[in-house]
């Protein structure tokens, strides 16, 4: 029983699939067009191979801090999770905090140690952490979002 994770914004689709605590697949897409119903529905239309090929069967989106969240956002979040619940797919929530949960409690919660922990447990990410390190404009960010909340809600089952 695959886990699907997705930190998304109307620009960047981060995915992260964890089955039994491995990370099986991962993948950022970058969607440049501007803002309207049909780039949703593109954006959707990039799940359907992904929850096919792994057999997914929990969904879990990451979603921003309400004063993050725009019309648009908020359009394409509830596209998401309808899509999934009409093919029988739980759909879950984690709030940004949840990312924030491998950092030690002595450790200050920044994305740079999230991105950093994940890394160190799972060494295939190492290549994008010391890019996105590099990186002015965050890229990656999404995709290690992406990992951390599934990675979360697959260790709370």
């Amino acid at each position: 029983m695959a886990t699907l994770g997705i930190s998304t914004n109307t620009r960047l689709l981060g995915l992260a699939i964890i089955n039994r605590d491995s990370l099986v697949d991962y993948s950022i897409h970058l969607h440049k067009s501007s803002w309207s119903p049909s780039k949703a529905t593109q954006i959707i239309t990039s799940l359907e191979p992904c929850a096919r090929r792994y057999c997914i069967k929990r969904v879990v989106l990451s979603i921003p801090y309400e004063h993050h969240q725009t019309k648009a956002w908020r359009y394409l979040f509830f596209r998401i999770k309808k899509h999934f619940e009409t093919k029988g797919i739980s759909v879950y929530t984690e709030t940004p905090e949840t990312q924030y949960s491998f950092c030690q409690t002595e450790q200050k919660k920044t994305k740079e140690a999230m991105m950093k922990i994940l890394a160190f447990k799972y060494p295939e990410l190492s290549y994008y952490y010391y890019k996105e390190l590099r990186n002015k404009g965050k890229y990656y960010i999404k995709l290690f979002e992406a990992v951390a909340i599934a990675t979360v809600h697959e260790q709370l089952k």
